[in-house]
C-alpha cells in the first residue's frame, strides 16, 4: 500500500478512493497500519477487556504515505477490521466515508479447547467460543451492533434486520467509553449537504447507477419472498429474462459508448458451483466480474472530486472544513 501511494504521488494523482466494501477483516495489526499511512500518529482503536481494562493500539510511526484527498467506500460486508479503518479515518476527520452502514462486528473472540482439562488423547469435547474484547474507535464509540455509519450514504443492498451483527439473538448492545486524545483533521459536516445534492443529481442521469439499484430492489424483492419456485418452465423463464435484461443492457452501453460488462457474455447460469466448474472458465468468469462496470465505485470517486473541488473553491469553507490544512488532509491547494 505505501508503495503504491508513492507511484500515486509520482503520477499527481488527486484524490484516492480505499474500497473496503465486501472486506471482513482480518488482523487488527493491518488496520492499525493501514490507517497510519494516512494519519501522522495516534490512536487507531480502543480494545476493552472482559474484566473492564482498556488497552490502546495506535500508529507510533511518524509520517503519512498519502496527505491528501481521501474517500473510503464501505458496505454492509465490511466487517471488524475493516470497520476501524473506516471509523479511526471518519474519527480524525482524515477522509469521507462513503457507502452503506459497516456489518458492526466490533468484539473480538477467543476458542478455548475443552480437552485440555483433562487432557485427553482424543477430541471428546471440542471447543467453545467466548468473547473475550470489544472495540471502540478513539473518538469513544464502538463499532459493535451499529456499525460506521457513511458521511453520504449508497441504498443498502440488503435489509439491515437481515444481515450483519444485530440480526444475532446474543449480539452485545451498541455503547460507547471515554475518547482518547486524538488530532481532528477536518469536520466534513459543513461540506456535506452540497456533496449530497450533487451525488442525487448525478446519480439520477447515470445508467449504470439507476441499474444497479433497478437490481438492488429486485434482490430485496426476492429476498423478501417466502417460497421459490420448483416449476421447470418458471425457472426457465425467468433465467431468459434475466439473459434478455443482460443482453438489452449491453446493447444499450454499445450505443452510448458505455463501457462494456465483460460477464454479460458469460453470465448464463450453468448449475453448477464453483467447484464443480471447469477451471479454466471460472477463472474468465472471476476476471470478467472484476472488470465490470463498477458506478458505485466510479460515483464514490466523482464525490471525492466534488470536495477537492469545492474546497479549493471556497477559502471560507476550506478552513471551516479543514482548519489542520497544513498537515495530512491537506485537501485545498
Amino acid at each position: 500500500m505505501a508503495r503504491l501511494l508513492g507511484e500515486f504521488r509520482g503520477q499527481g494523482v488527486d484524490g484516492i478512493v480505499l474500497d473496503l466494501r465486501n472486506n471482513g477483516g482480518g488482523s487488527l495489526n493491518e488496520a492499525v497500519e493501514l490507517t497510519g499511512l494516512f494519519i501522522d500518529t495516534g490512536p487507531v482503536v480502543q480494545v476493552r477487556e472482559s474484566g473492564g481494562r482498556v488497552s490502546v493500539e495506535s500508529d507510533r510511526k511518524a509520517g503519512v504515505a498519502w496527505d491528501g484527498p481521501l474517500a473510503v467506500l464501505v458496505n454492509r460486508a465490511s466487517a471488524s477490521a475493516s470497520e476501524i479503518v473506516a471509523g479511526a479515518i471518519q474519527d480524525y476527520g482524515r477522509g469521507l466515508v462513503i457507502g452503506e452502514t459497516t456489518f458492526g462486528k466490533g468484539t473480538v473472540q477467543n476458542l478455548f479447547d475443552l480437552d485440555r482439562w483433562p487432557a485427553n488423547e482424543g477430541t471428546r469435547h471440542g471447543q467453545v467460543k467466548m468473547t473475550v474484547a470489544q472495540f471502540f474507535l478513539p473518538g469513544g464509540a464502538s463499532t459493535q451492533n451499529k456499525g460506521v455509519v457513511p458521511d453520504i450514504r449508497f441504498p443498502a443492498t440488503v435489509n439491515g434486520s437481515e444481515f450483519g451483527e444485530s440480526t444475532y439473538d446474543n449480539a452485545l448492545p451498541w455503547t460507547r467509553i471515554s475518547a482518547v486524545p486524538h488530532i481532528r483533521y477536518g469536520n466534513f459536516a459543513p461540506l456535506l449537504p452540497q456533496l449530497g445534492e450533487l451525488h442525487a443529481g448525478r446519480v439520477a442521469e447515470d445508467l449504470e447507477f439507476k441499474w444497479w439499484k433497478e437490481d438492488v430492489a429486485e434482490f430485496r424483492a426476492e429476498a423478501e419472498k417466502e417460497y421459490i419456485s420448483l416449476n421447470e418452465a418458471e425457472r426457465r423463464a425467468e433465467r431468459d429474462r434475466q439473459a434478455a435484461k443482460r443482453q438489452a443492457r449491453q446493447e444499450e452501453r454499445k450505443r452510448l459508448g458505455l463501457d462494456l460488462d465483460p460477464l454479460a457474455e458469460l453470465a448464463a447460469d450453468d448449475g453448477l458451483t464453483a467447484n464443480e466448474r471447469d477451471i479454466a472458465a471460472d477463472t474468465a468468469r472471476e476476471e470478467a466480474a472484476e472488470k465490470r462496470p463498477d458506478p458505485l465505485l466510479r460515483e464514490s470517486a466523482a464525490i471525492l472530486a466534488d470536495a477537492v473541488r469545492l474546497l479549493d473553491g471556497d477559502r471560507q469553507l476550506s478552513a471551516a472544513v479543514l482548519p489542520e490544512s497544513t498537515g495530512p488532509g491537506r485537501w485545498a491547494r
